[in-house]
């Protein structure tokens, strides 16, 4: 196996990856190539499954998809790339609960499956979880070595009263982990937030559950002490997931 997709701190929490993309364009006539050397791919996961979508039979779900808030998101994302997956007539979905996950070989090989899809022509990939469109470019670098987890996931910076910042993520979901949030980061204060977050989100690809508080280096001379809670439900409309929850003014600093 890959080391990059190992997980050396999986714990098993009885949460499972959820994966949902979206291959918008692709031609509905042909069939979707897969090569285990070129893309990658071994298996398509236990819990994923492939479904065609047509305009013609599917247009309702397309359109809700890619419309409301999620729509105004994404087209404020990218406009142009927007308007190519409104226009698009035949999606690809992969979806489902991964059923084996104490490695990232699912994540592997779904990006994998994306690929083979985008080199058919496809146009766009909805991740339904991270709120993002991606271009065939932007895909490659997913699928490009070396693995990175914080490709997988979107950082939010949202403002609160009296000037801090709730950062918050979505997307983690895909690692069967709850997703992110810290609620008051000062003004001047940011980079040190988006630390914490990339060592959580790195640990928790890694399969590592913040079940109590947590000690964390986010750089080579500082460590910080954090006092994560569980909270939320899966169908939070902020994360569509569970999530840590975390306030800036509980977070103690300290020189190592």
């Amino acid at each position: 196996m890959d080391q990059c997709y190992a997980r050396p701190y999986y714990k098993d929490t009885g949460r499972r990856p959820y994966l949902y993309y979206a291959v918008i364009g692709i031609d509905g006539e042909a069939e979707l190539e897969i090569s285990r050397s070129r893309h990658r791919v071994d298996e398509v996961p236990a819990g994923l499954v492939l479904n065609a979508f047509r305009r013609a039979e599917h247009a309702a779900e397309m359109d809700q998809l890619l419309g409301g808030v999620l729509g105004r998101v994404l087209e404020n994302q990218d406009k142009a790339l927007y308007e190519k997956a409104k226009a698009g007539e035949s999606w690809l979905i992969l979806q489902g609960e991964v059923q084996k996950d104490d490695t990232l070989d699912y994540l592997r090989n779904a990006v994998g499956i994306v690929q083979a899809a985008l080199d058919m022509g496809a146009e766009a990939v909805l991740d339904l979880h991270a709120l993002r469109l991606i271009s065939p470019q932007g895909w490659k670098s997913l699928f490009d070595p070396p693995f990175s987890p914080w490709e997988h996931v979107t950082f939010l910076w949202s403002p609160m009263e009296g000037g801090s910042f709730w950062l918050h993520t979505r997307g983690m979901l895909k690692f069967g982990r709850p997703d992110i949030g810290l609620e008051g980061v000062p003004q001047g204060e940011q980079g040190r937030a988006m630390d914490i977050f990339k060592q959580m989100v790195f640990y928790a690809a890694q399969g590592a559950a913040f079940t109590q508080n947590t000690r964390l280096h986010i750089s080579e001379h500082t460590a910080c002490m954090l006092h994560p809670e569980l909270a939320g439900q899966m169908d939070d409309p902020d994360y569509n997931n569970e999530h840590y929850q975390m306030s800036w003014a509980d977070c103690v600093f300290e020189d190592v």
